[in-house]
C-alpha cells in the first residue's frame, strides 16, 4: 500500500468487443444511418475494468460483460427494433477464464473481497455482471440521473437491460454530485470524494449516456494519477482532437473531452483509462 491511500491497481479484460468504427470516431452522422449502413468492424478490443487497492478496502470500476451476451447473444438481448442495434453495433466475445469472477481470482481478490463497485455507465458490458457483486452483497455505486434511467420507463431507448440490473438484488448507491474545493475539479459540475480522503473522486461526465461518470485516482508517491472514463472516450489520443463518438449527446461529450483536457492540465501526468483501450493497462501501471 502506497501512502495518499491507494496502492494496486489492475487493468483487468472481461472479454472482447468488435464495435462499429463510429462507435468511437465520430463525425456527427445520425447513429441510426450508420448502424444499419456500416458494414466494417473494429479490431476486437478489450472490455476493461479496473481493481484499485485502498486503504479502506478493494474498489471495482465497472464490471465487464456477462458470458450470455457471448454466448447466447440472440437471448440475452432484446427482441424487435432495439435487438437489431445491438445485433448491428456490437459483437461480444468471452473466452474460458475471462469471466469476471475467474479474472478476479487470478488477481489475487476474489469478488467476497471487494468493499465497493462503482459503475461509468450501465450499457451491458460495462454493468453486464452486476448480479455477481449482488451475490457477494457488495455495494455499487452509479450516478443519480443514470439511476433514473434504469427505473423510468424505456431504459431500452437508452442501452439500458433493465431486466438483468434490477432483477439481480443489487444494492444500488446513486450519487450526487457536490460542490468541490479542489481547485483541480473547478471545471466540473461537482464531485463524489468516494472515501473522503481525495484518493478516489467521482466525477459526472455525460454524454456518452446522460449518467456517465469517471472516477478520478491519487495515487501518492511521484505515481501518475488516472482518470476513468467509461466510453467518454475509446482512445486518449481523440481528447485534444475534440473527437467523439457517434453515440450520445455529442454537445455534451465534446465539453466533457474539454474539461479532461482542463484537469490533464491542473494534473500533470494525468493518464486516462477508456474502457476498451487495448492500452490501458499498460498506462495505469
Amino acid at each position: 500500500m502506497t501512502s495518499g491511500g491507494v496502492g494496486r491497481v489492475s487493468v483487468l479484460s472481461i472479454g472482447e468487443v468488435r464495435l462499429r468504427p463510429h462507435n468511437i470516431v465520430g463525425n456527427g452522422t445520425p447513429m441510426l444511418w450508420w448502424t444499419f449502413t456500416s458494414r466494417r468492424w473494429t479490431d476486437p478490443l478489450p472490455v476493461n475494468v479496473v481493481l484499485i487497492e485502498h486503504e479502506q478496502g478493494w474498489i471495482l470500476w465497472d464490471t465487464g460483460q456477462a458470458p450470455a451476451s457471448a454466448d447466447s447473444p440472440k437471448e440475452y438481448f432484446p427482441g424487435g427494433f432495439v435487438g437489431a442495434v445491438y445485433a448491428r453495433q456490437v459483437d461480444s466475445t468471452l473466452t474460458p477464464g475471462q469471466g469476471l469472477g475467474e479474472q478476479l481470482e487470478l488477481a489475487g481478490v476474489p469478488i467476497e473481497r471487494l468493499s465497493l463497485a462503482a459503475i461509468s455507465h450501465l450499457h451491458y458490458d460495462h454493468a453486464g455482471n452486476v448480479g455477481e457483486l449482488a451475490a457477494a452483497g457488495i455495494p455499487v455505486l452509479v450516478s443519480e440521473s443514470e439511476h433514473d434511467v434504469l427505473t423510468g420507463k424505456s431504459p431500452h431507448m437508452h442501452g439500458v437491460l433493465a431486466e438483468y440490473l434490477l432483477d439481480a438484488g443489487v444494492q444500488w448507491r446513486p450519487v450526487t454530485f457536490a460542490p468541490s474545493q479542489d481547485p483541480a475539479l473547478v471545471d466540473f459540475d461537482g464531485a463524489y470524494d468516494v472515501f473522503g480522503d481525495g484518493a478516489l473522486t467521482l466525477l459526472p461526465t455525460p454524454g456518452h449516456t446522460t449518467g456517465s461518470m469517471s472516477l478520478l485516482v491519487r495515487r501518492g508517491e511521484g505515481r501518475n494519477p488516472l482518470l476513468l472514463v467509461g466510453d467518454a472516450t475509446y482512445d486518449p489520443s481523440l481528447i485534444e482532437k475534440a473527437v467523439v463518438p457517434d453515440v450520445g449527446d455529442r454537445k455534451q461529450q465534446l465539453e466533457t473531452l474539454r474539461k479532461f483536457a482542463a484537469l490533464r492540465d491542473h494534473l500533470p501526468g494525468l493518464q486516462v483509462i477508456a474502457g476498451h483501450d487495448p492500452r490501458a493497462a499498460e498506462l495505469a501501471a
